[in-house]
């Protein structure tokens, strides 16, 4: 069967696009259209590959590691070594899974206008047909994303960027209404976060060992189903937190301090009301 490179590129583009946007949504982090397209760009050049000779399965996974790794840098960009890893994770395991079932129905039913070469697929299908295909598989993926994901609603992705003085930390986190402390005295915002990040930019969590800190130093009422009780909390000097789509600057944020540890997946916590 011959294969149209134009064809093949656009089809790739159209696929990526809904796989990054799969990946995204496990993630809980929203991309931009753009960066979606970028990332997706990439995975659509790649497709040439299946012009090139047959070198071998490692020869074949190199490339494919290689390829995801720069379509993570264009969609997600690089904020840490494990961010990145997360993400090139769940983006070759959905890659994967969709590969999977591709190969499977080459393999089993060998439909006309489908081939595989080099683990690159080639459709001769309407282009049509393959974007309202592509729409139905992604959106039954989100579906049943909402239905069986425990935080479907509370667990919107966040790059959170804050300074004090001349330092400054950049953590993961997640925009929840568990998060409904105040500031009563000054009306500041403030952000949840593990002590060790607090540290990190503090270079200290103890006012009373720090004297440096008596003056960022703030109590904060806390109220749960089983009491109250209190956090420390540290005055920041400003915050940048971004879920994507909304970029918001916090002027003399205070830094609250877990009093226990956060998952590995995310160091902070703020409350949607920021977004307002």
């Amino acid at each position: 069967m011959a294969v149209y490179a134009d064809i093949l590129v656009i089809i790739n583009l159209i696929v990526d696009y809904f796989l990054l946007a799969a990946s995204a949504a496990v993630l809980r982090i929203k991309l931009s259209v753009l960066r979606q397209l970028g990332g997706a760009s990439i995975g659509a050049l790649s497709s040439l590959y299946i012009f090139a000779p047959n070198f071998g399965i490692f020869t074949d996974l190199l490339f494919r590691a290689a390829v995801c790794a720069v379509m993570v840098l264009c969609a997600f960009g690089f904020r840490s070594t494990k961010r990145f890893l997360r993400a090139a994770g769940v983006l070759f395991l959905v890659t994967c899974g969709f590969g999977g079932v591709i190969t499977a129905v080459w393999s089993i039913f060998k439909p006309h206008g489908m081939t595989v070469v080099n683990s690159v697929v080639y459709f001769n299908i309407s282009p049509a047909v393959l974007i309202s295909v592509s729409v139905i598989t992604y959106l039954l993926f989100m579906l049943l994303n909402a239905i069986f994901s425990k935080t479907s609603e509370l667990a919107d992705r966040c790059e959170i960027i804050v300074t004090a003085e001349k330092n400054s930390i950049t953590m993961e986190g997640i925009v929840d209404t568990g998060n409904s402390i105040k500031d009563y005295l000054s009306g500041s915002d403030v952000i949840i976060a593990d002590s060790e990040f607090v540290k990190a930019l503090l270079g200290s969590d103890n006012p009373q060992t720090d004297i440096r800190l008596k003056s960022r130093y703030r109590i904060l009422p806390l109220s749960t189903v089983s009491g109250g009780g209190t956090l420390d909390g540290f005055r920041c000097d400003s915050a940048v937190i971004s879920d994507g789509e909304r970029t918001v600057k916090l002027e003399k944020p205070i830094l609250a301090v877990s009093k226990t540890p956060l998952r590995d997946d995310y160091q902070a916590i703020v409350n949607p009301e920021i977004f307002i």
